[in-house]
């Protein structure tokens, strides 16, 4: 049974939505269904055929919506690192000012000393009680030295073994680089898992004849690589409408498929749907 448009029409906001919080490769015709089940306040089991449809329809646009958007931030993407430029920049840059802040902060003291009144007073106090602290510091580590010339000795050569600290430090540095490296491995390796999804979306359908003659061959194909292949002949013949591109100008090969001379892209996805067929069928 075919779908009222206003039923229809909420459905496919509802399905929408659920396909854009979702992740293409992984979402399925029955989680898209169960959740249209839960907004709705009625059981959609007799629509269920139309429903299917209707979510496959809007999985086709989605995907292909998807791989165009790919192709247009792809170059985007690729000038968007040039912000990194910024950083060379900014490095050589660090080390003359990791060093002039000091001669600056030092500059406004003494300016400060001579500018102010009653805060250089208590300033030449503090600085004379320090400079004591310092002198009489000085004079006791000077008499450490000369108490000690052979009681020295042996903690002297007790001292290499702070040496072992910045063996630890390389040890460490050497585990977080080869952390970094499997952090760098890891994203490598989940682009080639996908590529073994045989389930939902995913699932290897045969061919009819004609859409496999249109196809170059092929024999089975998941829906989503049905679609993205069909895509691909029409913008290789340029079979869209210049002046509206949503329909596609059917050549021999596309006729074959879709009995007519023009068809709209929303109409191919489910005709294309009548040319794949369960292999266990």
């Amino acid at each position: 049974m075919e779908l009222p448009d206003d039923v229809q029409a909420s459905y496919i906001k509802i399905i929408d939505s659920i396909l854009a919080t979702s992740d293409l490769n992984t979402i399925s015709e029955k989680r898209i269904r169960r959740g249209l089940q839960d907004a709705v306040d009625y059981d959609i089991t007799p629509q269920k055929a139309a429903i299917k449809v209707l979510i496959m329809q809007r999985f086709d646009i989605f995907a292909e919506q998807g791989e165009k958007q790919a192709e247009s931030t792809s170059p985007i993407n690729g000038h968007s690192t040039n912000g990194q430029l910024n950083t060379p920049t900014v490095e050589p840059i660090s080390p003359a000012l990791s060093t002039s802040p000091q001669k600056r902060s030092a500059e406004p003291e003494s300016v400060s000393d001579l500018g102010g009144k009653s805060p250089p007073k208590k300033k030449r106090k503090s600085d004379l009680v320090d400079a004591d602290a310092i002198f009489a510091a000085k004079l006791q580590a000077e008499e450490n030295l000369r108490a000690r010339p052979t009681r020295g000795a042996n903690s002297r050569k007790a001292a290499p073994i702070k040496k072992k600290k910045p063996a630890a430090k390389t040890k460490t540095s050497k585990k977080v680089k080869a952390d970094d490296d499997l952090d760098l491995d890891e994203p490598d390796s989940e682009p080639k898992k996908e590529v073994t999804r045989t389930g939902g979306f995913h699932k290897p359908l045969t061919l009819s004849p004609t859409l496999s003659t249109l196809l170059g061959g092929e024999i089975t194909l998941s829906r989503p690589q049905t679609v993205k292949k069909v895509w691909q002949y029409i913008r290789e013949n340029n079979l869209q409408d210049p002046s509206d591109r949503r329909q596609i100008l059917c050549d021999d090969l596309m006729r074959a498929v879709f009995k007519q001379d023009r068809i709209h892209m929303f109409t191919m996805t489910k005709i294309l749907n009548q040319n794949l067929y369960n292999p266990d069928e």
